[in-house]
Order: C-alpha cells, then structure tokens, then sequence
C-alpha cells in the first residue's frame, strides 16, 4: 500500500469532511461527536489551505484520503497537533507517515515542542505516542462531557525537538 502524505489541499475538503464524519461516529476516539456544525468543519479545513503557521496535510492511499493531521494553537499549551485515521486503514503506517510529515515541519520551523490531548483509553494511540518520542505530561480529570452525558478524562502528551 503506498502512503502519500501531502499538505492539505482545496480538493481534499468533501473526502476530508467524510473521514471526520466516520471517525466522529465512532465516538471514541476524538472529542467531536455526530450534529457537530459541518460547514463550520468545513470553513475551518479551508482556512488552513496553504498555512504554514498551522499546516494540515493529509494522507493519501488509491486516490482516497485516508488520514489526517494538523497543528493549531492551543491557547494553553501553544502547537498542538489533531490526528485521525480512517477505520479500515488504522495500524498499516498511516500514522508514523504523517508524524514524520509533523516531526519535519516541526524541525524546519524551529518549534520547540509540539503537543496532543489524548483519551486515556485509547491505549493504541497512546502507545503509538510513545512509540514515536512523546511523553505524558498531564491528565486533565473529567475534561471532556460527551452527548450522552459521560465525562472523559484526557491526557496531555509532548514531544520535544529543541
């Protein structure tokens, strides 16, 4: 299977939002759950066509969008990275290609540090984290209410470059 991660770019957007769809619907693994403001979404991956500052790329296989990353600044914690892989495409390389894109802007661009708020039980994620340089820096108790009222604790993970 060959992996092209690339920036994100105007034509990736319909694929890119039905990723995000899928991934939202899961309901595990990232904070946005189904009813969430889809041309928001959209209007948000537009913005972030052809930064720099607070690139987004995406990861590519036969054509389809299969995974995607992006920085943005966390008002506390400053470059903070959002990653998501599509279901079917999970544990085949996907993500350490586009951690290498991350770590290679990172470098290039001096950021000392990068940052990631995971669920703790994502344990795959956060052994793949480890795997690839980071470390727990925080856990932030009941941080996250889901629509069904549950509320999740997340971790706060770090990855140095300086």
């Amino acid at each position: 299977m060959a992996i092209a991660v690339r920036r994100l770019e105007s034509g990736d957007i319909e694929q890119l939002l039905e990723l995000f769809d899928a991934v939202a619907a899961e309901r595990i693994y990232i904070g946005t759950e189904p009813g969430y403001d889809r041309e928001q979404k959209r209007r948000g991956f537009e913005s972030r066509i052809g930064v720099d500052a607070n690139p987004s790329f995406v990861a590519v296989v036969e054509g389809r969008v299969v995974g995607s990353a992006g920085v943005y600044d966390h008002p506390e914690f400053g470059p903070t990275i959002g990653m998501l892989i599509a279901a079917t495409h999970r544990r085949h390389g996907i993500g350490r290609a586009m951690m290498a894109a991350l770590d290679d802007w990172a470098r290039s661009h001096d950021v000392p540090a990068l940052h990631l708020l995971v669920f703790p039980h994502n344990a795959a994620a956060i052994a793949f984290y480890r795997e690839t340089g980071w470390i727990e820096v925080e856990r932030f108790e009941n941080d996250v209410t889901r629509q069904n009222g549950d509320v999740w604790d997340t971790v706060l993970m770090r990855k140095t470059y300086a």
